[in-house]
């Protein structure tokens, strides 16, 4: 027998407490640097894809301003029945374009005599589609939603202590646009040249209109809208549609409401200090400012942010005139912001309060 005893190990196979430390402390390094940039590249993907969509919604717009010879109407509100007793929303634009974007089916079970209200209309504004949807749009219900809006300017027209087409901003306070001091004039030559009106129809594109007042004794609607002859700028500087992801569906709303504040977006009304347009009271660097700036109004409910707002860092997808999507970025100059909503550079009059300069548009 061996004089030597046999040498055993007892040395156990496996690792220590410190090497599992290190090893999950790399993999957490590299969870860290490699996480986000999936992230990245996923987020890269859905605004790529938005665009796309946003694109194509642009298109079916200008093919319908085309084929009638105008921009379409934001909504029209009108009157049903052989007496017209009942005035309320009929169609808005994403029902006039629904044929251009392939959408035909939806568009014949359209019933233009009835509102937009009625249950079997709501029930055909109801499907989603999804062109009318920015994939990063996170409040996506699967249902009538929409993450896109058309250009509004600096408010709405409306009906106002009995008149009819009172310029007013997003949340109904009337607009003294030509500083003159009067607001909600029912005669146009009684507010001067140029008029609130007059004013009001250069800072925006698209607008609510009547409809079905044609043969209405002493009353035919407000019909306002542009061409592309009167988009003066030029079509490849005015903005067409923007991403809004607060215009989507909800419980009393979807892709055919005639509500403003859904269909629109607009830039601050806080260029006209108080909502009056006089000299020295104008500064139109305040377009994309506080809460109705590009992004600032993200905190708000569904439907009461009617601005440029999306889920990308930075800034939000944005169609133009032309058919030309661009990504326009949080921080644009306000003045260039202002123009770029403007149908032509706003010198109207010596009287207007916008001063005499034109804009320039670059960005």
């Amino acid at each position: 027998m061996s004089k030597y005893k046999a040498f055993r190990s007892t040395r156990r196979s496996g690792i220590t407490l410190l090497e599992l430390l290190v090893v999950m402390s790399i993999i957490s390094v590299l969870l860290a640097l490699i996480v986000p940039a999936i992230q990245s590249a996923r987020e890269s993907a859905r605004r790529l894809s938005c665009a796309n969509n946003l694109r194509n919604c642009a298109f079916a717009v200008l093919s319908a301003a085309e084929t009638h010879r105008r921009f379409p109407a934001a909504a029209l509100w009108g009157a049903i029945g052989p007496d017209k007793e009942h005035v309320g929303p009929v169609r808005n634009w994403v029902v006039t374009i629904l044929p251009l974007l392939d959408r035909r089916d939806l568009s014949d079970r359209w019933d233009a005599a009835l509102f937009a209200s009625d249950p079997s209309n709501q029930t055909v504004a109801e499907i989603h589609i999804a062109s009318l949807v920015c994939p990063s749009d996170d409040s996506v219900t699967g249902g009538g939603d929409i993450s896109y809006a058309i250009n509004g300017g600096i408010g709405e027209s409306d009906l106002v202590d009995g008149v009819q087409d009172c310029i007013v901003d997003p949340f109904g306070a009337p607009l003294d646009l030509n500083g003159n001091g009067l607001v909600c004039i029912g005669s146009e030559v009684s507010d001067g040249q140029p008029s609130d009106r007059e004013v009001f129809k250069s800072l925006g594109l698209f607008f609510n209109e009547n409809w079905n007042f044609e043969a209405t004794p002493g009353y035919r609607g407000t019909v306002r809208y542009h061409t592309a002859a009167s988009v003066q700028d030029g079509c490849s500087n005015t903005l067409l549609i923007t991403e809004n992801v607060l215009t989507g569906a909800s419980a009393d709303s979807n892709w055919a409401s005639c509500d403003s504040r859904r269909t629109k977006v607009y830039f601050s009304n806080d260029v006209c200090r108080n909502n009056v347009c006089s000299r020295g009271s104008v500064s139109i660097g305040l377009a994309n400012s506080a809460e109705a700036g590009i992004n600032r109004g993200l905190g708000r409910q569904e439907g009461q942010a009617p601005w440029p707002n999306s889920h990308h860092a930075d800034g939000v997808n944005a169609a133009f005139a032309d058919g030309r999507v661009q990504f326009l970025n949080e921080s644009i100059d306000g003045a260039v912001y202002f123009a770029l909503f403007t149908t032509q550079s706003v010198r109207l009059s010596a009287e207007t309060a916008f001063g005499s300069e034109p804009l320039s548009h670059e960005f």
